[in-house]
């Protein structure tokens, strides 16, 4: 699939021969001094009376992406997803795709200075147990809303401390929680998105506060695709002679060493070194195309 015609016709005009100009850089500069649209999350915490609430955060991104697996939150302290998840450790991200209608409720659930019981009377969101047993019997995990396509299960990872120096009163400081991902979840039409790579989900992305009074959000447009540069890895040639050099009890063919072709040089001995331990545990002592397959089927499995 394309760019689309605007985004090319945008791109051949471009802002080269505008001068910049400094901006003051002011507190929540990404919305207040600059342009950074961002997704958010519904995050979903509970209080000590049992109750769930939403909050909606744009300050949530991946922090953990290998081995171990979190998202970094930045949360106002005194707000009531900081509050709830101090003292249990616990939430739920929650993600919508865009509905114009839906907006004006993700903005009242941000706004500050409510009650769980407040913030969630009227919302159109229906709410359910989690479906992960060690889940929906806990007490002190929140329910997840069942409008959403996608849903991480988090709870604090316990080991991450970062508190900066502010001069602002307490409640208005941020906090910084580490959030670690225990479950995905994706509604059944989503995963089959996920694996086909034909569609994606129409999420609405929020440009955040802004003119003191208005809130602001966009839609994108269908995502398209470009190819990984050809021709820039390694040679299948060198990679057999780097290939055979790692285990003389373990055998690469010239097959095999031509599906890695598209793997940067920086990243090959950690992948050849992969597939000769996965050979070593099956018993292969000949690495082929067939099991180079396997293995990355198996690594996309999980």
């Amino acid at each position: 699939m394309q760019p689309p015609e605007s985004m090319q016709i945008e791109a051949k005009k471009g802002h080269r021969d505008e001068p910049f100009v400094a901006i003051p850089v002011r507190d929540n500069f990404n919305q207040s001094s600059s342009f950074f649209p961002m997704p958010f999350a519904m995050i979903t915490t509970i209080n000590e009376q049992g109750t769930t609430s939403i909050g909606p955060h744009s300050l949530v991104f991946p922090f953990d992406i290998s081995e171990s697996h979190s998202m970094m939150l930045v949360s106002r302290a005194s707000s009531n997803t900081a509050t709830n998840l101090r003292r249990t450790g616990k939430c739920a991200l929650n993600f919508i795709e865009y509905k114009r209608d839906w907006m004006e409720h993700v903005v009242n659930l941000g706004w500050p200075g409510q009650t769980p019981e407040e913030k969630m009377e009227g919302v159109p969101f229906e709410m359910t147990k989690s479906p992960t047993p060690e889940f929906s019997d806990d007490e002190d995990y929140p329910l997840i809303m069942a409008d959403a396509f996608q849903v991480y299960e988090c709870v604090m990872d316990g080991k991450f401390e970062y508190h900066p120096h502010r001069e602002a009163a307490a409640p208005l400081i941020e906090n910084f929680f580490a959030l670690r991902v225990e479950n995905v979840l994706l509604k059944e039409s989503f995963k089959t998105k996920l694996d086909s790579l034909q569609e994606f989900p129409d999420m609405p992305l929020s440009y955040g506060f802004r003119g003191g009074s208005e809130f602001w959000f966009a839609t994108h447009n269908q995502p398209f695709h470009i190819p990984v540069p050809q021709g820039k890895g390694p040679d299948h040639n060198r990679i057999y002679y780097q290939a055979n050099k790692i285990d003389p009890g373990v055998r690469f063919d010239e097959e095999a060493c031509k599906l890695l072709t598209g793997i940067p040089q920086l990243f090959l001995e950690v992948v050849l070194k992969g597939l000769v331990d996965a050979a070593n545990e099956q018993g292969v002592t000949m690495i082929d195309a067939d099991f180079v397959k396997a293995v990355e089927e198996q690594r996309k499995a999980g």
